[in-house]
Formats: C-alpha cells, sequence, structure tokens
C-alpha cells in the first residue's frame, strides 16, 4: 500500500451578483398628464463580499428627463451620468424611483429606466 500527502490551496475570489424584479414599467396616459410615475423594485444581493460591494445605477437615456431614487442612506437625483452608492447593503432591500417622464413620453410598456449593477471593489 502506497500513500501520498497533497497539499490543495483555493483562492476564492469576491464577487457579487444582484438579482431583481425585471417586470416592465407600465405608464398610462394619466401617468404622462401628471408628469410622473412611482415605481418600486426589491433586489437581493449575493456577495461572499458584501462590505466591499458598490451599487452602479446607469440611466437609460429617452423615457425620463431625471429620476428621484429613495431607498438608500440620502435620497438622490438622477439626470443623464451614472451614479455609484457605496454603502452597507442589506442582502435585501427595496429601492422607490419616481420617473420624471420626458416631455415625449407616450404610453406602453417599458424596461425600468434605470440599470443596477453591483460591483466588487
Amino acid at each position: 500500500m502506497a500513500s501520498a500527502n497533497l497539499q490543495v490551496s483555493v483562492r476564492v475570489l469576491p464577487h457579487a451578483r444582484l438579482q431583481a424584479d425585471a417586470s416592465p414599467v407600465s405608464i398610462t396616459a394619466a401617468d404622462v398628464q401628471r408628469g410622473y410615475l412611482d415605481v418600486s423594485r426589491r433586489y437581493q444581493l449575493h456577495s461572499n463580499a458584501p462590505d466591499r460591494v458598490v451599487l452602479q445605477l446607469n440611466p437609460r437615456v429617452g423615457l425620463t428627463d431625471s429620476i428621484d431614487i429613495d431607498g438608500f442612506q440620502a435620497p438622490l437625483r438622477m439626470r443623464d451620468a451614472s451614479l455609484e452608492i457605496t454603502q452597507p447593503f442589506a442582502r435585501e432591500f427595496t429601492v422607490n424611483y419616481r420617473l420624471w417622464l420626458s416631455a415625449s413620453a407616450v404610453p406602453g410598456e417599458y424596461a425600468l429606466p434605470v440599470q443596477v449593477a453591483a460591483l466588487i471593489r
């Protein structure tokens, strides 16, 4: 009988994945007339390094002039530029958006005009 010692080491890299409700935003004629629509999204964060997670919010241009964002440590307003949020995040959290509709908005079904991604820093 023979035996051998084998040493194995593993390095697990930090990672983050964000899951969200991908349902479309439904804009009605009343929303267009009012000029805004309130939408909420629930997110689930999966990470082995939650203290290093940064959320990046990128606007999808065309549907809105600006977006008010609530659900983080301070309220935010997004226009045409991306935002990065660095704060401790819960495994599950909700973000509320007020979509200030552009003058050219028409009723219909649209993707949420904010793309949210979790990054490791």
